[in-house]
C-alpha cells in the first residue's frame, strides 16, 4: 500500500505521519483474497475431473442416455431390443408386443400402379411433340417421369408371383433400353429415327403392361 510521507520544511527532526491503511487490515484483505483464490481452483478442479472420468468412460459412437417420463432410455444405441432390422422390426426397433399395424404393407401397390399408369399415359402422349420436333420437350418428359415410373414398376415386380417376375424384370429392361435409345434420336433431332424408337417404346410399354 502507498504510505504518504510528510515533512515539515528540511527540517531534520521531520516525523513521518502515515496516512494509508494499517499494515493489520492489509493482511486481513490479502488472506481473504487468497482463500476465496483457492476455493474457486478446488471447485475447478472437481469439475475438470468429472468431466474428464465422463468422456472416458463412454465409447466411440455412444449417445447420452435420456429419460423422460420413465419411459427409460430412450437414446438409438440404448433403446430396449433396438436398433433392429427385419420383418420384426418396425422404423428399425424391435417390435413391441401385439399385432403389426402395417402388416402387408409391401404387397399393397394400388399407389405405384396407377403412378405407373399415369406415367404410361403421358409416354403415350407424345407424338404430336415428335411431329412437331419438340425435342426439348419430349426429353424433358421423359425425365420427368422416369424416376417415378421406375420406382412404380420395381415395385409392382416384387409382388408379382414368381411365374412372372423374371419376365417382368426383362421387359422392365428392354422398356428402359428403348427409352434410352428413343431419348438418343431426339438428341439428334432426327424425326425418321425418332419416330421408329418411339414405336420400339410404345411396343416395349405395351408388352410389360400386359404382364402386370
Amino acid at each position: 500500500m502507498l504510505t504518504i510521507l510528510t515533512t515539515t520544511g528540511f527540517m531534520p527532526n521531520a516525523q513521518m505521519v502515515s496516512k494509508g491503511p494499517t499494515l493489520s487490515h492489509a493482511a486481513c484483505t490479502m488472506h481473504v483474497d487468497t482463500s476465496r483464490r483457492e476455493a474457486l481452483c478446488t471447485v475447478s478442479a472437481a469439475v475438470l475431473t468429472t468431466c474428464g472420468v465422463g468422456s472416458a468412460s463412454a465409447k466411440s459412437g455412444e449417445f447420452g442416455k435420456i429419460s423422460i417420463f420413465g419411459v427409460g432410455d430412450v437414446s438409438s444405441p440404448y433403446q430396449p431390443g433396438g436398433p433392429k432390422a427385419g420383418k420384426d422390426a418396425t422404423f428399425g426397433y424391435a417390435k413391441s408386443d401385439g399385432p403389426l399395424l402395417a402388416d402387408g404393407y409391401a404387397a399393397d401397390v394400388s399407389r405405384e400402379k396407377a403412378a405407373f399408369l399415369e406415367s404410361s399415359k403421358r409416354i403415350s402422349s407424345l407424338q404430336p411433340k415428335i411431329d412437331s420436333k419438340t425435342w426439348w420437350f419430349v426429353r424433358d418428359e421423359l425425365r420427368v417421369q422416369a424416376y417415378n415410373m421406375r420406382s412404380s414398376m420395381l415395385a409392382i415386380n416384387k409382388v408379382l408371383p414368381e411365374s412372372k417376375k423374371e419376365l417382368a424384370s426383362q421387359a422392365y429392361k428392354k422398356y428402359w433400353s428403348e427409352v434410352e435409345a428413343f431419348d438418343l434420336a431426339c438428341a439428334k433431332k432426327e424425326p425418321a429415327l425418332a419416330n421408329k424408337e418411339y414405336a420400339d417404346v410404345l411396343a416395349a410399354l405395351k408388352s410389360y403392361t400386359d404382364l402386370v
